[in-house]
């Protein structure tokens, strides 16, 4: 329900609760009134990383961010669902705004751990196949994905109405490579290793790494979406609350 405003249609004024409450009140149907939020977690291996002892790693930050997003969406009223990126798309839960869905929510999310083996445009590709039009879609993942299949992914889900905001979930070593020592890296998905002098090749690091990045933010909003970098070492909140503000102001 909302209050009557001048040019509803007086059809669907609603007389019983004006009898009750002696105030004009329009009745609306769910789908005209409720977003429905799509949270997907990519479970990939690379966001089982972090490079201090004691902190969380990019998945469990991820998780985090998204139980916040579902939070809010819960508090307005919103339907919220939740998918994990593994090879497929691994897991699935229908958008709902009950208090019973949002136990059911928190439960699924935390039971999945990073797998060797993933593809997030493919499983993007798959929940673009199962969620209704025009929902808002939020993706967590440190966007480590071959960016020609992302794009294609994300223009079918623009394609078909979705709002999207990717939260590129990052640990302060990958955004800064401040390391002084020459050691060891193995990559978390394919096994590979390599010896580095990190100081040498910091630079060319950076060099690359802001590129990448600079690409994924035009890619969605070529789509149509936004893109937020999240740091493991900040709390999630500042960041979201403020470019919520700023897309509250701007929609």
């Amino acid at each position: 329900y909302r209050d009557y405003q001048l040019g509803d249609d007086l059809r669907r004024v609603d007389g019983r609760l004006f009898g009750r409450s002696d105030r004009l009140h329009v009745k609306q149907f769910e789908d005209e009134a409720q977003l429905r939020v799509f949270t997907v977690l990519d479970a990939s291996a690379s966001m089982d990383f972090k490079s201090r002892p004691g902190a969380m790693n990019k998945l469990e930050f991820a998780r985090m961010a998204l139980a916040g997003v579902a939070t809010l969406a819960q508090r307005q009223g919103d339907a919220f669902g939740f998918g994990v990126a593994g090879v497929e798309l691994v897991e699935f839960l229908r958008a709902r705004s009950s208090s019973s869905h949002w136990q059911t929510f928190i439960g699924r999310m935390e039971t999945f751990q990073p797998q060797k083996q993933t593809a997030l445009a493919r499983a993007l590709g798959s929940l673009a196949e199962i969620i209704p039009p025009r929902s808002l879609v939020v993706i967590a993942s440190d966007f480590y994905e071959d960016l020609p299949a992302l794009d294609s992914a994300l223009s079918r889900l623009e394609y078909d109405g979705h709002d999207l905001i990717g939260l590129q979930v990052l640990d302060p070593l990958e955004l800064d490579f401040d390391q002084e020592h020459t050691g060891v890296w193995v990559d978390a998905e394919s096994g590979e290793r390599m010896r580095l002098d990190a100081p040498a090749v910091r630079a060319g690091y950076l060099k690359r790494f802001n590129h990448h990045c600079a690409e994924l933010v035009e890619l969605f909003r070529q789509s149509g979406g936004d893109l937020i970098q999240l740091r493991t070492d900040q709390p999630p909140t500042a960041a979201l609350a403020g470019y919520l503000a700023k897309r509250e102001h701007r929609l």
